[in-house]
């Protein structure tokens, strides 16, 4: 069998797609996948379009994102991905083309000796968990299952393999030499039992679950324990949609920019259990000793170097292994909570939910544009039931997590700690793919993201992707903006047309595309024309004029606690709020 046939074979096991770019070093892997009839190639207009396609790919199906790139230019195109795959711990390999074997550099102070040749392997290090490159046709078989091993396993991310071109067209060995799996070191055993004291003792416990929980399918035990025990909870954005947020115990969105209520509760609690998060800054803010400062902290975390981050905040216990195990020995426990304790802090919460809304009159009464809390309140009321929202970067991922309302039961994701300009057009290709049944996409993009993967528009239209890409023109980059406000007094530079940024007309280039275009200009044109544009057949281009002097509101202030949040309400009613 050819080495390439035999990668095509192996890969097909392992995923229905492989999102790439053809090249010279690759392609006999890329033909070997075109004949192969279990998976299918799909080529995008740049290795980092189809890299962000693979890594969403994964999001939705949960099967290994496959990424092809030819030596030097395609590989440096397809770092992206690989950046976004692995901050937030997603599974994906990546087939990197090399030079014949015999034109690889043996002297590395040598600059190149084979056409596009580059150093790799060092370059991949800080955003890959295992990589290597194969000089020897009989190494193929137990690389390639290694690579698919690490990235699905213990802390998931993504791999890569070299495969120089002459490999690529030999012929396999009769001995196949297989990969044995790594033993991963063993987690101490879980005993929960201090913690299910640290319960019953609570006055306002509260749960945190953040993207550990998806990774490790822990969510319907999660679920099952927070029925059993009514205990409130909140979650980190990536697991915010796996909760009704129309729950009275679901205490919303917590961090720099969240909501006011979410972050009072937060602030409020005296034991704070958080599974499957790291705590990173945007969650925990610049103030760590403020950082929930009546509560005992509680910490359950795969990766064992996440526990010693000098950057975390006061913990009191900290568990290193897998959230699916702990809880479901903590769901084995009977834990007896005070009824009226509960029902007291439940009370609370839903307190703070009415008297500090995200949406305001405010945002209603607006008639020159759209505001943007206003819209995604639209937004959410109109999607299609069971559909995929993806956020993009910056402020419209904000707003997107702040409003969010999942009684239409969204499947929603972004990159959410590399966070590239651009990820939400590229990545609606996999996200669509990946679906089963095919769910209707809608990705959520500001203006001055769209030039960063806008050639993917190409892709979305040739494999006629079910997407509504909706560009939340502020004309230019209303965040940066915001914080050249708090920083530099309102000094502009390169973030709009007056200080030297010029972007381009989006709906013009929809239609250089052939893809059909809207414009929503107020909030007036939002009440009358959603509901009909978020239920056509995508490919669509929906352009959404926000007002240009829209901020994220509320949001924390550098240094400031999570609960006192710009803008600033009364320092008297704060001090009451947390008193009591």
């Amino acid at each position: 069998m050819k080495a390439s046939d035999f990668i095509a074979d192996f890969l097909s096991k392992h995923s229905k797609y492989a999102f790439g770019g053809q090249g010279s070093s690759v392609i006999h892997i890329v033909d070997s996948i075109y004949k192969n009839k279990k998976i299918n190639f799909i080529p995008g207009q740049t290795e980092q379009g189809s890299s962000l396609a693979a890594d969403a790919y994964y999001r939705v199906s949960k099967k290994i994102g496959v990424t092809i790139g030819t030596s030097g230019p395609g590989i440096l195109n397809f770092l992206q991905g690989m950046a976004c795959s692995y901050f937030d711990s997603i599974p994906g390999i990546y087939i990197a083309g090399a030079p014949v074997v015999g034109h690889i550099r043996k002297n590395k102070k040598i600059r190149q000796i084979g056409f596009q040749e580059m150093e790799v392997q060092d370059m991949v290090k800080p955003i890959c968990k295992y990589s290597v490159l194969v000089k020897n046709v009989e190494d193929l078989c137990y690389e390639l299952e290694k690579c698919v091993y690490i990235a699905n396993n213990d802390r998931k991310g993504p791999t890569l393999i070299e495969i120089p071109d002459d490999i690529s067209r030999m012929k396999m060995p009769k001995r196949i030499v297989h990969f044995k799996k790594i033993k991963f070191t063993k987690l101490k055993k879980i005993n929960t039992q201090q913690i299910k004291n640290l319960i019953e003792n609570a006055q306002r416990p509260l749960i945190v679950i953040g993207n550990g929980c998806l990774l490790s399918d822990s969510i319907f035990e999660i679920k099952k324990f927070i029925k059993k025990n009514k205990i409130p909870y909140t979650a980190t954005w990536a697991a915010m949609h796996c909760f009704s947020t129309a729950d009275a115990i679901n205490a919303g969105s917590f961090g720099v920019a969240a909501t006011r209520f979410g972050n009072f509760a937060l602030q409020k609690a005296d034991l704070i259990l958080f599974l499957g998060t790291r705590l990173s800054t945007q969650i925990v803010g610049g103030n760590l000793k403020n950082f929930a400062p009546n509560a005992k902290k509680i910490i359950v975390e795969i990766d064992k170097e996440e526990l010693t981050n000098h950057r975390l905040p006061k913990i009191d216990l900290k568990y290193n292994c897998d959230v699916l195990p702990f809880i479901k020995d903590l769901n084995n426990k009977k834990i007896t909570i005070n009824a009226g304790i509960l029902k007291k802090w439940k009370k609370e919460i839903v307190l703070l939910k009415k008297n500090y809304p995200i949406l305001s009159k405010k945002n209603i009464i607006n008639k020159k544009f759209v505001d943007p809390y206003y819209f995604f309140n639209q937004f959410y009321l109109n999607i299609k039931k069971n559909s995929i929202v993806i956020p993009d970067a910056s402020a419209n991922l904000i707003w997107a997590y702040q409003s969010l309302v999942t009684d239409k039961n969204p499947d929603m994701f972004t990159a959410f700690n590399h966070s590239p300009m651009g990820y939400s057009i590229a990545a609606s290709v996999g996200a669509y793919l990946g679906s089963s049944p095919k769910k209707k996409v809608y990705a959520l993009i500001g203006d001055g993201s769209v030039p960063m993967n806008v050639q993917e528009l190409e892709t979305i239209k040739n494999y006629n992707i079910d997407v509504i890409i909706i560009v939340l023109n502020n004309q230019g980059y209303g965040l940066i903006k915001q914080t050249q406000e708090t920083w530099l007094k309102s000094k502009y530079a390169g973030t709009d047309k007056s200080s030297g940024l010029s972007l381009p007309d989006n709906r013009k280039i929809a239609s250089s595309y052939n893809i059909k275009n809207f414009s929503l200009k107020n909030n007036q044109d939002v009440r009358k024309n959603i509901k009909a544009i978020l239920s056509l057949k995508g490919p669509v281009l929906l352009d959404v004029l926000i007002d240009p002097k829209a901020r994220v509101e509320p949001k924390i202030e550098f240094g400031k606690p999570l609960h006192d949040m710009a803008p600033y309400i009364d320092k008297l009613k704060l001090r009451q709020i947390m008193k009591n």
